[in-house]
């Protein structure tokens, strides 16, 4: 765990030398929280902080990390009960963004570790010394693996006849991973701003502006995705229990709003996922804080 955070500083400080060393940089933070619903459940917490540059016409690479957090339901867990274990991901992230005529394209690789060494508990903890919640115990958390992934991702960009704000697009990939695989399609539509939205597209999406789109924007979408692999739900969190079973079939509703500006934009969305397992009780909801800064 402390050669993990050791390495986390040094990437992270190997980002702020290259800051001022290149043209059209844009430094990215992504925040996903439930604490939107007054909730703390699932997927609770999620963080990417990241930089894409420009290095061609068009073509932008990017360099990150992201950390993830998993829980069961705090006020359903007793013996005999079945809901997903504690969970954490910390992952080294790098992509590349190919842009083109009505043509979005990402490719990106992530390599960390799934377990006690992406520090959740901490995370976690952290963040409920600012805002109250229910105790949690991660001693059963998943242990130690190494966690890697491959990500494409493809969005075909459409503007709406008469118009130079709307738009609409598709997209569809697939996440190839030794802990999660998936394929998904989805679609979206926004009035100006970023190019597309990230929880919809399931890989990095750096919030790069269009030509057009200052001031406020709007978006909508709607995503299915089809899982054929997802040890983060390998077992049950109750010692004492059946196994959990998860569903292959998951949906994805996301609106939200977005101010751009010369510094940068900033975005709120929310986002509701259909049941994820079978004795899941309810939809989970979760809301998303994303800030781009164009000046650093």
């Amino acid at each position: 765990m402390e050669g993990l955070t050791k390495a986390a500083w040094l990437m992270a400080c190997a980002l702020v030398s290259t800051a001022h060393a290149q043209g059209d940089a844009h430094w990215y933070a992504q925040v996903d929280n439930d604490v939107a619903f007054h909730t703390d459940r699932w997927y609770t917490s999620g963080v990417r902080i990241a930089r894409a540059h420009k290095f061609d016409e068009g073509k932008y690479a990017e360099f990150g990390i992201l950390q993830e957090a998993y829980t069961p339901d705090p006020y359903r867990v007793a013996p005999g009960t079945i809901d997903r274990p504690y969970a954490a991901r910390l992952l080294f992230t790098a992509a590349r963004h190919d842009f083109m005529p009505g043509l979005y394209r990402t490719l990106e690789l992530d390599a960390g570790v799934r377990g006690p060494g992406a520090q959740g508990e901490q995370a976690t903890s952290f963040v409920h010394r600012l805002v109250p919640a229910p105790d949690f115990d991660w001693s059963r958390q998943l242990p130690n693996e190494v966690d890697v992934q491959a990500i494409a991702v493809q969005t075909h960009d459409f503007k709406f006849a008469g118009s130079d704000r709307a738009r609409w697009a598709v997209h569809y990939g697939a996440v190839l991973g030794n802990q999660v695989t998936f394929l998904h399609a989805g679609a979206e539509i926004r009035t100006g701003g970023a190019r597309a939205a990230q929880q919809l597209r399931f890989a990095a999406t750096p919030p790069i502006p269009m030509d057009t789109g200052k001031g406020w924007n709007a978006f909508a979408g709607a995503s299915a995705r089809w899982v054929l692999r997802n040890e983060l739900l390998s077992v049950n969190a109750n010692a004492i229990g059946p196994p959990i079973e998860r569903k292959d079939g998951v949906w994805r509703i996301a609106g939200g709003v977005e101010w751009s500006a010369s510094w940068g934009a900033l975005t709120f969305t929310l986002l509701q996922d259909s049941r994820e397992f079978e004795t899941q009780h309810s939809p989970h909801r979760f809301g998303s804080l994303g800030l781009r800064l164009d000046f650093l």
